[in-house]
């Protein structure tokens, strides 16, 4: 069983600070970690602020490596506001996720916004309001999509971004993936649908991946602090989406959570060893995420690392 390396490997999902939650690094910090991993690069996420200054800052300190920015549509900017999405779009974000933290669906899971319950709560437990619950986040209106979704999607498409879909509800997803697709927009990204919001099931899962949607499983959710799945219920869904409608990705960033390169690592070591091919490691890890943000990755396919009197090393 070879070693896999990190080397090539492209994060769509991590987080970094400062933040109201606590992190293991800042934007500089990680995109170190990674760049020196000879990652292809990573997606700078937070729940809290478009992330445009973050990344700008960590480009300066690491030029070569790819940093990328995202806006998520939480209270921090305002909510589903297509005013704050065109801003960071004119300002090179590559993805927008709809609302997380302070979407309906992750209050009706979780049980408050900005809080993951009993989940890592030393981590979180900075987050809770003062100001009560007051704007809480849904796509839909009397069942329907609102018109600011609507406007979201449209500018999505205008700057050829990724849609992700947050910790929004099923209803909520086939809504936007219905007027998406309506509007030919041909990046979705379903945010860790194994995760216990969305909590998609498998049949799900693959009618989605059926409407051109890319499923992104993460690391976090088959480790200890979240594990809302198995690795081998992980392995599951993939063999059923297929990897060509997959990404594999960290969702890192939490001190209970290894470094960004490591956890990506790791991950794609346990799935191998579960029976996922290399191949299809390559496309959910390298060729999918690169596609997705029009990149040109490090590499074409995985890296071994060679052990060395039963160390792993580089190779």
């Amino acid at each position: 069983m070879p070693i896999l390396s990190a080397e090539g490997f492209l994060d769509t999902h991590v987080h970094t600070g400062p933040a109201p939650f606590r992190r293991i690094g800042d934007t500089i910090d990680i995109a170190g970690w990674c760049a020196e991993a000879g990652m292809s690069g990573i997606v700078v996420k937070s729940h809290f602020e478009a992330t445009i200054t973050k990344v700008y800052h960590a480009r300066k300190v690491y030029p070569d490596f790819p940093v990328y920015a995202g806006i998520a549509l939480n209270r921090g900017v305002g909510g589903i506001n297509p005013l704050a999405v065109e801003q960071a779009l004119k300002q090179d974000a590559r993805f927008v996720w709809m609302p997380t933290i302070d979407a309906v669906n992750h209050v009706r899971v979780f049980g408050a916004a900005g809080s993951f319950g009993n989940i890592g709560g030393g981590s979180y437990a900075a987050n809770k309001s003062s100001r009560g619950e007051k704007g809480l986040y849904s796509v839909l209106k009397g069942g329907k999509l609102m018109a600011e979704a609507k406007d979201i999607i449209e500018l999505i498409v205008e700057y050829d971004a990724v849609l992700a879909t947050g910790h929004l509800s099923k209803e909520e997803i086939y809504a936007l993936v219905e007027y998406g697709r309506g509007k030919k927009l041909s990046k979705i990204v379903i945010t860790h649908p194994e995760m216990q919001c969305p909590n998609l099931d498998i049949a799900t899962q693959v009618e989605l991946a059926g409407e051109g949607c890319l499923m992104e499983y993460c690391a976090i959710n088959c480790m200890p602090m979240f594990q809302s799945v198995t690795s081998e219920q992980m392995k599951e869904a993939m063999d059923a989406v297929g990897a060509d409608h997959a990404i594999i990705a960290t969702d890192s960033g939490q001190p209970f959570s290894p470094k960004t390169p490591d956890m990506f690592r790791v991950f794609a070591q346990v799935l191998h060893e579960k029976g996922v091919a290399i191949d299809d490691i390559s496309k959910m890890a390298i060729h999918n995420p690169a596609r997705l943000l029009g990149v040109t990755p490090r590499n074409t396919g995985v890296k071994f690392m060679k052990e060395v009197s039963g160390v792993a090393q580089d190779a």
